[in-house]
């Protein structure tokens, strides 16, 4: 190895209006020990001329050119094993980050060395480059994050920098055109820590060209079948259909499912969740405060049904699969609705439902 720290990786395909904000916001940074590797996949716009002037401009710079579009996940895993540096820094050529994001990445792990995997929080910008005034923040905990995994992404592609070591042992799955992050972090949780920084530092734009933009639903779709293999994983003895994924999915975010299937769906959510907390490497008293947290939302969803049948059979199931944790989670928003209900009358309002 050559020594160098970092290598930030970023694969472009015609993405000449926004890549010079993007190399910009890298060279910018006031961490300034990395070397610069961008993978050109075959552009046919201005991308190689720009480019090429930035490489002559930064002796960082390394540019590699594809001769054929060979797709973001296989122009990654070239990436991957040219880079020289120890960690490798992930930005998306039409993001940015902020100057002090790799300063605190890398101090962050120094003093956590068993962390492999690291994100933070982002903004989001639109086109023209000007940020949401809300930021968007991401699971911080080993655990959480490995909980997160099952119901959405809990890391942002363009914020992630891991061990340049394990991505060689465990790269991108060039079988995944889309959710090929999403794939990639799941099996490297399986043999290091994850964490998030509670700060936004890169900018993630939203345009017209975006992949999540143009190709939204097949990422979904991608985003179920890699869901599905972690379910079967937690729970092989259960033969789980697309249909039950989705649907578990949905219920774990909050996202109730139709009536007709919100017992089953129910009770394979807890099942799911108890099998979670038996794997090494949990630590329980996160696990526990997931699981409050998590029947407190299902709790809500089903007093929202009441007095409808569904909501009476939602109920009985929690009762008979929440555990302990299912009496203290009821009262909890039987009093949020309660509260609710005085301030509506106190205000003249709704309050809260």
């Amino acid at each position: 190895m050559s020594g160098i720290p970092v290598t930030v990786l970023t694969a472009v395909y015609n993405g000449a209006e926004y890549l010079d904000a993007a190399i910009g916001s890298i060279l910018a940074q006031r961490f300034t020990d990395f070397e610069f590797l961008l993978i050109d996949d075959g552009s046919t716009d201005a991308t190689p001329d720009l480019l090429a002037a930035w490489a002559r401009r930064d002796s960082r710079i390394v540019v590699v050119r594809n001769q054929d579009n060979l797709g973001l996940t296989r122009s990654l895993n070239l990436g991957i094993a040219m880079a020289r540096g120890e960690w490798i820094a992930r930005q998306d050529a039409d993001d940015i980050s902020m100057p002090e994001r790799l300063a605190k990445q890398m101090a962050f792990l120094t003093v956590h060395p068993e962390v492999g995997l690291l994100g933070t929080g982002m903004v989001v910008l639109d086109a023209r480059g000007h940020a949401a005034p809300v930021p968007r923040l991401a699971p911080e905990e080993h655990t959480e994050i490995c909980w997160a995994l099952l119901t959405d992404n809990p890391f942002f592609h363009t914020a992630v920098i891991f061990r340049r070591e394990l991505a060689v042992r465990h790269p991108y799955d060039e079988t995944w055109r889309y959710g090929q992050d999403l794939d990639l972090w799941g099996r490297l949780l399986t043999v290091t820590r994850g964490a998030n920084l509670a700060e936004p530092l890169v900018g993630s734009r939203r345009h017209a060209g975006r992949v999540s933009e143009v190709h939204g639903s097949r990422q979904q779709e991608a985003g179920v079948c890699i869901a599905q293999r972690r379910f079967e994983l937690l729970m092989p003895g259960h033969a789980w259909s697309m249909r039950e994924v989705f649907d578990v999915r949905r219920m774990l975010r909050s996202e109730w499912p139709a009536p007709d299937d919100s017992r089953r769906t129910l009770e394979l959510a807890l099942e799911l969740f108890a099998a979670f907390r038996r794997q090494e490497g949990m630590d329980p008293h996160k696990a526990a405060r997931l699981h409050e947290k998590l029947l407190r939302r299902l709790w809500r969803s089903a007093l929202a049904l009441l007095p409808d049948r569904e909501g009476w059979r939602a109920a009985g199931t929690l009762w008979r699969h929440g555990g302990r944790h299912a009496m203290v989670a009821f009262r909890q928003e039987v009093a949020r609705a309660v509260r609710g209900r005085l301030t509506a009358r106190a205000t003249g309002g709704e309050g809260i439902t």
